[in-house]
């Protein structure tokens, strides 16, 4: 199955005080159908877990254009695009009832050993799995962000990583830090209505009751964000105006 498709409704739940699906949300979202095509083929969470190995989330971009309302009809679809050896590349794309492209996705997803936490090569565990060459977004190709001086923020706050916080691979899931980027970029007057980019790097697991920094840092159309756990950088991202 090259492009596995999913018709969902927006849940109440995952949408903001104006009912519009929250960023965090639809990021959920698009792991929720990642694991469903993986299981699929084969290579869900309870099939890799009998190797020891896990899928974790290392790099990630997002457009966003316009977020759908809560109870609005959706269709969610994704692929995967292949593999370099370390990562296996996914897309995603979501449109409304109308045909109108919502949200465009490129992620990166190295497998690990569940114990080690080292990567493990993809060759032989993908070797069956039927890719799409059709690219979600313009940023098929995802470079470890670089950020600015992020030594005098214009925003910070800190977060205890919460017993709410850790999924199945024991460490804060890679939604949960988008609720936080979030959260600090609503302290500006940053328009979630308007059409906007998110494009975010994970490096270190943070593992529960660790603290987590959230450093927030504007230049100009694109909003910066660096967290630090007790491992130093957890998570760096930015948010851009499209």
């Amino acid at each position: 199955m090259k492009v596995y498709k999913s018709e969902q409704e927006i849940a109440a739940y995952l949408c903001d005080r104006k009912d519009r699906l929250q960023p965090w949300a639809a990021v959920r979202m698009c792991q929720e159908i990642s694991e469903a095509h993986s299981i699929v083929m084969g290579v869900g969470y309870e099939e890799l877990m009998q190797r020891n190995s896990i899928w974790i989330l290392s790099r990630a971009y997002y457009n966003i254009y316009k977020r759908p309302k809560a109870f609005e009809k959706v269709m969610l679809s994704t692929w995967s695009r292949g593999t370099d050896g370390l990562f296996a590349f996914r897309d995603y794309k979501m449109t409304n009832e109308a045909g109108e492209t919502l949200l465009t996705g490129t992620t990166y997803w190295p497998m690990i050993d569940f114990t080690s936490r080292k990567p493990i090569r993809l060759k032989e565990i993908m070797s069956h799995y039927e890719c799409c060459t059709d690219e979600a977004t313009d940023h098929s190709v995802l470079e470890r962000l670089r950020l600015p001086d992020m030594n005098e923020p214009d925003g910070r706050f800190e977060q205890t990583a919460q017993f709410s916080m850790i999924d199945h691979a024991q460490h804060v899931n890679n939604a949960e830090y988008v609720r936080l980027v979030f959260d600090s970029l609503m302290q500006t007057d940053f328009d979630l209505d308007k059409p906007f980019s998110l494009e975010i790097n994970y490096q270190h697991e943070t593992q529960p009751n660790d603290t987590l920094s959230v450093l927030r840092k504007q230049d100009n159309d694109t909003t910066w964000f660096q967290i630090l756990n007790s491992n130093g950088v957890s998570v760096m991202a930015k948010v851009c105006k499209v």
